[in-house]
């Protein structure tokens, strides 16, 4: 087998195929899966990949992927065309928008959102969608169901939760948004945006707007966070909730 050369390992890395840094020829190939929830059937297609073309091992990633383990690079495309039969790709690297995670909070006693189905949306609008656009930094999107925080989506670039205010003496179900949290080395709570979004439309096109502010503003290499720091929340807030850039 040819050696593997640097820039090799730099290019299936942006496919979402980690060096294993025991071996000289192993990667870890992660698998987004749009909001952490599978069917049987897909589960069956990622055992299959990982036993023709991994060592038979799967790990779950911090953000909910998954990561079919002990992968020459020799079976890197392989597998890849083998998970796109099933619709599933690799991925979850870069510069750019990364896969989003939500909790349970469709079908848990305290969510008050549809967090499995708004993190889909968001997925594919944004993760899929915009898989070809670079951004200054990675972008993490969390959402969660409730004020518990059980995914702390305030630690996200950009963080959905839901919320409940009263109207009319009647509660009602909305959602909240955090922006520049970040998670890592050094952490940071993200912090609230001064209203409340009615619909998942609304939240949609704020993160829209955000995206499009961060790339447009922020530094190359620079996280949200950092660009926010570096222009003033109350700036960033009034040109997000204005609608100037």
């Amino acid at each position: 087998m040819a050696q593997i050369t640097q820039d090799d390992i730099k290019r299936v890395k942006g496919l979402g195929c980690i060096k294993d840094k025991r071996y000289e020829d192993i990667f870890n190939v992660r698998v987004p899966l749009g909001n952490g929830k599978i069917t049987a059937e897909v589960q069956r297609a990622i055992a299959d990949a990982a036993e023709k073309y991994g060592s038979g091992e799967v790990a779950l990633t911090t953000r909910l992927s998954y990561e079919i383990q002990g992968v020459k690079f020799e079976n890197i495309e392989p597998l890849r065309e083998l998970l796109k039969k099933y619709g599933l790709d690799s991925g979850g690297t870069g510069p750019k928008v990364r896969p989003v995670v939500c909790c349970k909070g469709t079908t848990c006693t305290f969510g008050l959102i549809d967090t499995y189905g708004l993190a889909k949306k968001l997925h594919e609008k944004f993760y899929v969608g915009m898989h070809d656009v670079a951004l200054p930094h990675k972008f993490k999107i969390g959402v969660g169901g409730c004020p518990n925080n059980c995914i702390k989506p305030d630690l996200n670039d950009v963080g959905i939760r839901g919320h409940r205010i009263v109207e009319d003496g009647k509660g009602v179900n909305c959602y909240v948004m955090y922006i520049g949290g970040h998670w890592g080395r050094q952490v940071g709570r993200g912090t609230l945006l001064n209203t409340v979004f009615k619909t998942e439309d609304e939240v949609i096109a704020m993160l829209e707007k955000i995206i499009a502010y961060y790339r447009e503003n922020g530094l190359k290499g620079e996280r949200f966070a950092k660009t926010i720091e570096r222009i003033g929340f109350e700036n960033v807030e009034k040109a997000l909730l204005s609608g100037d850039k």
